[in-house]
């Protein structure tokens, strides 16, 4: 069966460029032999159908040779829509041969077994209020089709009962378990090892990868969509974090045994009397973001050896605990004694690693915010995709990269860079949809000083004020946190803006819970830090909304990875903001821009940061944008708004 066929049976007609990618991604998959890998890079303009443009082939593909392809999204919304949508919709046009699944994560699958554990002994294993939150498990077990914990309501809100009845490898009885028939991860993992189409999110992927594929079954050609997230994602997977919570929260998880709990009360006393240290510490430098590159303990003057020791005791409980529970013959008890060993013998582990900082390829330090509880340790790799290269990317007969934003002006260089792909030959290819002049506008203000310049908080309120009174329509404004706080308070003084509905991020609640209550009404107002840009790959932007960017949003030149590549680059002779941080730029501000495309309503994005049109670079962003303006003036006549309502 060829692609067009599928398409017709579908009765679907193929948006304009979506046949010729999916044609692009079948030449991709027809890779046959190590000696002929094949590496593709394709852009699929938003609203080209990108997921079935790769779907078909990759379906066709498998169902025609019985090879397994493995297909790798970002998010597990993905996940469901491609599974209960996408996949239904071409299985009944195949014959049979094709054998689709997906999997998640094994902690994301229910343990029945700790659910009935629950369910028979709620007063040793849940506190009061797990058990009123338990009866929405009770409810939602009974009808769940896959058993992931994430489909219950506030899953997020009581992590510690989640984990209570979470599926983990330490604690899995396997086949000797009484409900292994029916267990939802052991039958997710078998379809996943019979498969020839699998579907796992990236973050699966990336364990698999880090744990040298000792989870998900081999598959020699692969598609990762949502690809301009995977060097970030590698990034923190490859590295290590630890906070206090850790500890916190596994002790919480294991009340249902009091042999432990007098020693497991002294670990945690000492590690937060170790994280109040810290904090104290950084209070006295004056960081709050501490980086550093010898052992902590010869820095700092801290030592974790009280903690150490207090793990190692209370490791020794548990094992003892453990083996009681096996000469009981209380198989159930003891494995999970092995799970709770197991988290504190990583925690232990975890914590000598940050002490140490011996390992040269990864960047190390401490976030100290003002509340002890959350202070957190973190390791990164400096270069993270060069695990791609040793670990993936030698087994593979074929790798397709796509995403909406994975160019910059028609290059794919940086990401080749990033994911380790040059010297693969790598083909590449952008398919469009619009033509220039269907775009949404993008305008930028060159009136405004510089954001450097101190005039500038107080000319972009004055700026920021006026649009806000002249749009009927919903204004959403990326500020700065100085700037916010500005632009609040000339609008406490203005009596044309009392009557104006705004929501300030931060004084008035976090910014995805205020998403809601903003798009409600035409005219509402949402000002927001430049961090929850990301915010409008999820969001449904309201007709006609007015998106303002007060500052180019460069990226976060504190991060430690990324000052110590920019560093690494310096000292290599060469130019760190033109190879980093514009390529970060830009792709921030296409990732804002295909929000506005995915909407499919009349937009219009506003840059006030005069750099875009006075400097050299500026040339440059200006060309991610098919439809760019300037702005040379701040009066802006009631036409400049209801334009908004009239492009398309």
């Amino acid at each position: 069966m060829q692609i067009t066929e599928v398409y017709e049976k579908l009765n679907f007609a193929p948006r304009e460029g979506q046949l010729g990618y999916s044609e692009f991604v079948a030449e991709s998959l027809d890779a046959n032999s190590r000696s002929k890998q094949q590496f593709t890079l394709a852009e699929g303009e938003t609203g080209i159908g990108r997921t079935l443009g790769y779907l078909i082939p990759a379906m066709l593909r498998a169902n025609e040779t019985g090879e397994r392809i493995l297909i790798t999204v970002a998010t597990k919304a993905k996940i469901k829509q491609i599974w209960e949508n996408d996949i239904q919709k071409i299985l009944p046009f195949l014959n049979g041969k094709i054998r689709p699944a997906f999997l998640k994560e094994r902690f994301s699958y229910v343990c029945l077994r700790k659910f009935h554990n629950c369910v028979n002994e709620p007063d040793i294993y849940l506190t009061a209020e797990e058990r009123v939150n338990f009866f929405a498990v009770i409810t939602w077990l009974e009808k769940t089709k896959d058993g992931d914990l994430n489909e219950v309501l506030h899953y997020n809100r009581t992590p510690i009962l989640w984990k209570k009845i979470a599926c983990e490898a330490g604690s899995c009885l396997g086949a000797q378990c009484e409900h292994f028939s029916k267990c939802r991860f052991q039958n997710a993992k078998k379809n996943a090892e019979n498969s020839n189409l699998l579907l796992v999110q990236h973050h699966l992927f990336l364990q698999d990868l880090q744990m040298d594929f000792a989870i998900l079954p081999h598959s020699e050609k692969i598609i990762f969509d949502d690809a301009y997230r995977l060097p970030k994602e590698s990034q923190k997977n490859f590295g290590k974090h630890l906070y206090f919570y850790a500890l916190k929260n596994t002790i919480k998880q294991n009340i249902w045994c009091k042999k432990w709990e007098e020693q497991a009360a002294e670990s945690e006393k000492l590690f937060l009397a170790l994280v109040k240290e810290i904090q104290n510490f950084s209070q006295k430098v004056k960081k709050r973001k501490i980086p550093y590159t010898q052992n902590l303990s010869s820095e700092t003057e801290i030592s974790p050896e009280a903690l150490q020791n207090s793990l190692r005791a209370l490791l020794e409980v548990i094992e003892q605990t453990g083996s009681e529970f096996y000469a009981q013959n209380e198989i159930g008890k003891a494995k999970d004694c092995m799970q709770f060993a197991s988290d504190i013998r990583k925690i232990s582990s975890d914590l000598a690693f940050f002490f140490a900082a011996s390992h040269d390829e990864f960047v190390y330090w401490i976030d100290s915010p003002s509340n002890p509880l959350q202070l957190t340790f973190s390791a990164e790799p400096i270069n993270a995709s060069a695990k791609w290269s040793k670990a993936l990317y030698p087994n593979l007969k074929a790798a397709f990269f796509t995403s909406d934003t994975i160019s910059i002006n028609g290059q794919f260089d940086y990401l080749i860079n990033r994911l380790a792909l040059f010297g693969k030959n790598a083909k590449t290819k952008i398919f469009t949809t619009r033509a220039p002049e269907e775009n949404p506008d993008v305008l930028a203000a060159e009136f405004l000083p510089k954001p450097t310049d101190e005039k500038f908080p107080e000319e972009l309120a004055k700026t920021l004020c006026e649009i806000i009174s002249k749009n009927k329509y919903n204004t959403l404004i990326f500020s700065d946190m100085a700037s916010i706080s500005k632009l609040r308070t000339e609008m406490e003084k203005s009596e044309t803006l009392q009557n104006k509905t705004c929501f300030f991020q931060g004084a008035d609640g976090n910014f995805f819970n205020l998403l809601g209550f903003f798009s409600k009404e035409a005219g509402n107002v949402l000002v927001g830090t430049p961090d929850e840009l990301k915010s409008l790959e999820e969001m449904e932007l309201p007709e006609n909304c007015l998106i303002v960017i007060s500052r180019l949003p460069f990226p976060d030149m504190t991060d430690p990875v990324l000052s110590k590549r920019m560093e690494i680059l310096k000292e290599q002779g060469k130019n760190s903001f033109m190879l980093v941080t514009m390529p970060e730029t830009a792709l921030t501000l296409r990732r804002a821009y295909s929000a506005i495309l995915r909407s499919c309503k009349k937009q219009k994005l506003l840059l006030l940061d005069s750099r875009v049109a006075s400097e050299q670079y500026g040339a440059k962003l200006q060309k991610l944008f098919p439809n760019f303006k300037t702005l040379s003036h701040r009066i802006f006549a009631t036409s400049f708004f209801e334009s908004i309502s009239s492009s398309t």
